[in-house]
């Protein structure tokens, strides 16, 4: 079902598993590649950990994104002269201490507008035409147990 809902990335894998299979590293979007080893089986049957030929990449090109992301957000926040500060990234979460609850709209409306940014700046960085819908959604609470989500007010 996964493969007949997402058309295309069955031949990509594929792609990825006969290059590791002929020695080859796979290479990313971005220009950062990753080398698979391939394991024997109790068989002495080649076998390639298909976790890792096909989470590599993704978690990779995604780790390059939000490295773009943070950036971006970063000089945003810098220029804007917000007292807010970036506090860390973890996988597809930039945290950041907003100290003021006034603040927070327009912390949430910046991040987004980086997200919609997102295509361009690949662009500009990577020379790579970037063509995967980005998407942001912000959430705000004392503790990561205790957050809701709050939206964008900056357009309609």
């Amino acid at each position: 079902k996964f493969f007949k809902k997402y058309h295309g990335i069955d031949k990509c894998h594929t792609v990825w598993k006969d290059t590791v299979m002929k020695g080859g590293v796979i290479e990313g979007p971005f220009g950062r590649d990753w080398e698979v080893k391939i394991n024997r089986d109790r068989h002495n049957e080649l076998k390639i950990p298909w976790t890792t030929l096909t989470n590599y990449p993704v978690q990779g090109t995604g780790a390059d994104i939000m490295m773009l992301a943070r950036l971006s957000f970063a000089r945003r926040l810098k220029a804007s002269g917000l007292p807010a500060i970036l506090i860390s990234t973890v996988h597809d979460s930039i945290v950041v201490d907003v100290p003021d609850e006034e603040l927070i709209q327009p912390i949430v409306n910046m991040f987004h507008q980086v997200f919609d940014d997102i295509p361009r700046n690949i662009k500009k960085v990577f020379n790579v035409d970037w063509n995967v819908p980005m998407g942001c959604e912000c959430k705000m609470g004392m503790d990561m147990k205790n957050m809701h989500e709050v939206k964008r007010n900056d357009r309609e």
